[in-house]
C-alpha cells in the first residue's frame, strides 16, 4: 500500500503542503495571524497560548513542540515571528527548524525597527513561499513515511467495542507495514500502565511507561486532589462508564497489539518506526499540537457516543491544527444519523454487520486516502480557529 505525499528534506513526506507562521510567543499571535490572512491560500498561522511566565523546563518543551511544529513534514516553509524578548527566544526556534532542510525566515518586530515593517516583510516572504510551495508535486511512497496519531473522546461503552479497536487494528497493521502509529493520555493509562508495560520492547520503555503514569498522578495528588475524583467523567458515566480503570481499559484499546518501541515526552520525535506512547493530559488540543510536534502527518479523534456524537463541531472539539489533517470516528448506532460530520462509521461492529478487522482495513484505507490529499470533514467545512494549547507540568510564573 502507497500513499501519495509531498517529499521534504531529509526523507520525511508532507500529506498537505502548508506556509506556516509560527510565533515564538502569544505576544506575537496578532502579528502571525496578520501576515497568514493577508497572503491566504496555503499560508496559516499556528498561534497559541506559550507565554514568557512558564518554569525553565515547561519552557523548553515549548520550545521542542515549536520546533517540532514547524518540522512537522506537512509543512513546505517556515516563518517564524517574534516581539524580540520572547521566552522562549524566536531565533532557536527558527534555527531548530532550519536544521530540518526546509526554508525558514526569522521575523522580528526588534530586528524590523517597527510593527509595521516585520508586517511587511512577513507578507512578501509568505508570499514568495507560497510561489514556491505550489510547484511542489505529490509522489507515490510506502506506509513506511507515514505517522498516524489518535486519541479518543467522549468514551462510552461503545467506544470500547467499536472505534478503539479498530483504531488498535488499523495501526498494528502500519506498523506491520513499517510506519509509526502514536497515541497518548496519560490520564487515561492509569489503572492499565502495567499491561501497556508487558508490550515495551525493553525494560527501559515499560519503565518510562510507569514512570510517566506514576509522576502525573502524584502531580495529580500534590494538589490535594485524586483523579478519581473526576474520572470517569459524567459523560462517560452518562455513557454507561463506572470507574477509572474500565475508562482506562477501553482507551489503550486503540493501541492495538504491537510492541511499544518508545515512550515520547509531550511533542517529542519518535527515533524510528514503530509504535510510540506520548505522555500528556486528555485535553483534546493539547494531545493533537503534542502529536503535531512529533511529526504525525494525519491524526483522529474517537468517539464513543452520547452528547458528544451529536455536538456539531467539524473542529474536533475545538482541537484541530490548520497544518494536520484530523478524521473522526464514531462508534454508536444510536448517533448514525449524525454521520455527515464524521470521517469513518465503526458501528457496525456492534451492529454485528461488520468485524474488527473489516472496519479496521476501512479506516487504514481512509487515513491512506486522507495522506494523500483528500480532505477530512473537518478540512471541508470549518475555517475556525484558535490558539493551540500547550501542555504544561509545572505552575505558571
Amino acid at each position: 500500500m502507497e500513499f501519495m505525499g509531498f517529499p521534504r528534506p531529509g526523507g520525511s513526506v508532507g500529506a498537505r503542503n502548508y506556509v506556516a507562521v509560527i510565533p515564538a510567543v502569544q505576544c506575537g499571535n496578532e502579528l502571525a495571524d496578520r501576515i497568514a490572512t493577508e497572503v491566504g491560500g496555503n499560508v496559516v498561522a499556528l498561534t497559541h497560548n506559550a507565554a514568557c511566565v512558564n518554569i525553565p523546563s515547561d519552557k523548553a518543551m515549548v520550545h521542542r513542540t515549536l520546533v517540532g511544529l514547524g518540522c512537522n513534514p506537512n509543512t513546505a516553509a517556515v516563518i517564524v515571528v517574534g516581539i524580540g524578548c520572547d521566552g522562549p527566544p524566536a531565533a532557536p526556534i527558527a534555527e531548530g527548524i532550519a536544521r530540518s532542510g526546509k526554508p525558514v525566515e526569522l521575523i522580528t518586530i526588534e530586528r524590523e525597527g517597527t510593527y509595521e515593517n516585520a508586517v511587511a516583510k512577513g507578507i512578501r516572504v509568505a508570499r514568495q513561499m507560497r510561489a514556491d510551495s505550489s510547484l511542489l508535486q505529490r509522489e507515490a511512497f510506502d506506509l513506511s513515511h507515514l505517522v498516524y496519531a489518535s486519541k479518543c473522546t467522549g468514551s462510552t461503552p461503545a467506544s470500547i467495542m467499536a472505534c478503539n479497536p479498530a483504531v488498535g487494528w488499523a495501526a498494528d497493521a502500519l506498523v506491520a507495514a513499517g510506519g509509526t502509529f502514536i497515541f497518548s493520555e496519560t490520564t487515561e493509562i492509569i489503572g492499565a500502565e502495567h499491561l501497556l508495560a508487558r508490550r515495551a520492547v525493553n525494560d527501559k520503555v515499560a519503565a518510562r511507561i510507569v514512570e510517566f503514569s506514576d509522576r502525573l498522578e502524584a502531580r495529580i495528588k500534590a494538589t490535594g486532589e485524586d483523579i478519581r475524583g473526576s474520572q470517569p467523567n459524567p459523560g462517560n458515566i452518562l455513557g454507561g462508564m463506572t470507574t477509572l480503570e474500565e475508562k482506562s481499559l477501553g482507551a489503550i484499546a486503540k493501541s492495538g497489539k504491537s510492541q511499544i518501541a518508545g515512550a515520547l515526552e509531550w511533542g517529542e520525535r519518535p527515533s524510528g518506526h514503530g509504535m510510540y506512547f506520548m505522555d500528556g493530559a486528555a485535553n483534546t488540543p493539547q494531545i493533537f499540537l503534542g502529536f503535531a510536534g512529533g511529526g504525525a502527518q494525519v491524526m483522529s479523534l474517537n468517539y464513543g457516543a452520547g452528547l458528544p456524537t451529536r455536538f456539531h463541531n467539524y473542529t474536533c472539539a475545538v482541537g484541530g491544527i490548520a497544518t494536520v489533517p484530523v478524521m473522526k470516528l464514531f462508534s454508536s448506532p444510536q448517533d448514525v444519523s449524525q454521520g455527515d460530520y464524521f470521517d469513518v462509521y465503526a458501528g457496525t461492529i456492534i451492529e454485528g454487520t461488520e468485524t474488527v478487522e473489516q472496519v479496521g482495513r476501512r479506516l487504514l484505507e481512509e487515513i491512506v486516502a486522507i495522506a494523500s490529499g483528500k480532505p477530512a470533514r473537518q478540512e471541508m467545512n470549518s475555517r475556525y480557529r484558535e490558539p493551540l494549547i500547550m501542555y504544561y507540568t509545572g505552575p505558571i510564573l
